[in-house]
C-alpha cells in the first residue's frame, strides 16, 4: 500500500493508516480443493496484519519536555520574528505612554505614537493569525485558541490606537 506524501498529520510527521475496508469473505457453502489458489477476497491470515498500529498519543512522549529545558536554551529557540515584534510592541506602548504623560508634549507626537503603536499592534495581529491558523492545521488546538485569543487582543488595540489617531486628529483642527 502507498501512502500519500502529502499527508501529514502532528508536528509534520506523516498520519496514520486509514482503516481498510473489510474484504468480502468467501461464502460458506463455497469450497475449494486444497490445491487450489486463493481468490484475492479471501480473509487475511494473521501472520499479514502488522504487529503495532501509530497511537498519536505515545508519539509525544519522544521528545523532552520544554520545561525541564534551562531558560537560555529555550530563549535562543524563539524565532526571530517573535523577538521583533515583542521588542516593537513594548516601545510602541512606552513612546505612546511617555507622550501621553508628559505635558509639554504637541499634538503631531501624540497622533505619531498612536499611529506607531497602530501599525504595530496591526503587524502583530496579522502574525499571529497566521500562526494560529498553522498551529490549527498541526493539530495544536489548545496552542491555536491561545494565539488567536492573543491575535484578536493585538488587533483591538490597533483598532483602539489607529482610533485614537483619528480622534486627536478631528480635535487638532
Amino acid at each position: 500500500m502507498t501512502q500519500n506524501p502529502n499527508l501529514r498529520g502532528p508536528r509534520g510527521r506523516q498520519s496514520p493508516r486509514s482503516p481498510q475496508p473489510p474484504r468480502p469473505s468467501l461464502p460458506p457453502s463455497a469450497s475449494l480443493p486444497p490445491s487450489a489458489p486463493l481468490p484475492p477476497s479471501a480473509p487475511l491470515l494473521p501472520a499479514d496484519e502488522p504487529d503495532e498500529e501509530y497511537d498519536e498519543f505515545w508519539d509525544t512522549f519522544d521528545e523532552a519536555p520544554a520545561e525541564s529545558l534551562p531558560l537560555m536554551t529555550r530563549l535562543r529557540r524563539l524565532p526571530p520574528f517573535v523577538v521583533l515584534f515583542s521588542a516593537a510592541s513594548f516601545v510602541s506602548v512606552a513612546f505612546l505612554a511617555v507622550s501621553l504623560t508628559r505635558r509639554s508634549v504637541e499634538f503631531p507626537v501624540l497622533i505619531a505614537a498612536a499611529v506607531v503603536a497602530g501599525i504595530v499592534f496591526a503587524a502583530d495581529a496579522a502574525a499571529l493569525a497566521r500562526i494560529t491558523y498553522l498551529a490549527g492545521e498541526d493539530g495544536r488546538s489548545g496552542r491555536a485558541l491561545l494565539l488567536a485569543l492573543a491575535g484578536g487582543a493585538a488587533a483591538v488595540m490597533a483598532g483602539l490606537s489607529f482610533a485614537w489617531a483619528a480622534i486627536m486628529v478631528l480635535l487638532g483642527s
